[in-house]
């Protein structure tokens, strides 16, 4: 008797291994949805972030081109791709310093945006497309200053 006991000691029953294979697959099945979702929320945060820094530049812009006589006569850069000198009242540069990264956001980023999920869909028109997610488009309006 002691000798059957020791032969099936160290083995898993047939009901163990089917409790194991059904845990993990309930796990899987939790945890396949959540990571999707969180490459959804990871795109989602980038774009936000892009959003937000150009909308921050193109007020940093708009307060430099500020006439100090008239502090509400502030004027916005004409377009975000153009090569803007916001430390000599305003002018324009020449206009062949232009951005070649498309798009570019030169104007308002430290350095130029050169992402695969950012697209120019015209002069002031910008569209982001996630791998995971539905595209979302931005119109600058250079008259307001708004980028959304």
């Amino acid at each position: 008797m002691g000798e059957a006991r020791r032969r099936g000691g160290g083995a898993f029953t047939l009901v163990e291994l089917v409790i194991v294979i059904a845990i993990i697959g309930i796990l899987a099945a939790v945890a396949i949805p959540r990571f999707i979702d969180i490459r959804t929320e990871a795109f989602t945060a980038q774009r936000d972030g892009t959003v937000g820094a150009v909308r921050a530049g193109i007020m940093l812009a708009a307060s430099k081109n500020q006439v100090s006589s008239s502090p509400a006569s502030a004027t916005f850069p004409p377009n975000l791709e153009a090569a803007w000198d916001g430390l000599t009242g305003g002018a324009q540069q020449a206009a062949g310093e232009v951005c070649n990264v498309d798009p570019c956001f030169e104007l308002v980023l430290t350095t130029p945006v050169s992402d695969a999920n950012w697209n120019q869909d015209d002069a002031d028109s910008y569209t982001f497309t996630p791998p995971v997610g539905s595209p979302t488009t931005y119109n600058y309006d250079s008259t307001k200053g708004t980028f959304q």
